[in-house]
């Protein structure tokens, strides 16, 4: 048998978001939406724009607040209107709250 030497990590999507999270908005309150391919129109109607050119094979989109209570807002209007991608909530940097098991 062929030994191998190597290391080799396994990295979840989380981990990878808590990265991004952590470089690019330390100290915001952020909303992740999760598979935003089917959720371009619905984001737009409620005032987000994110470009389907520029996100088209993105996995995630990270929408930066003022304000916790405006991305729990947000959160509310998408679940309200009938779709529930994966969302989380962070603020300052850390995971407050998802809709994970709703």
């Amino acid at each position: 048998m062929k030994e191998y030497l190597q290391n080799t990590y396994s990295v979840s999507m989380d981990d990878m978001m808590e990265v991004w999270i952590e470089t690019f908005h330390p100290f915001g309150s952020v909303l992740v939406i999760w598979d935003v391919q089917t959720h371009f129109e619905l984001l737009k109607d409620l005032g987000i724009l994110v470009s389907p050119l520029e996100a088209y094979k993105s996995k995630a989109v990270t929408v930066e607040f003022s304000s916790i209570l405006d991305a729990y807002k947000i959160l509310d209007l998408i679940e309200a209107s009938g779709i529930s991608p994966i969302m989380q909530v962070y603020s300052s940097g850390k995971l407050v709250s998802d809709n994970i098991g709703k």
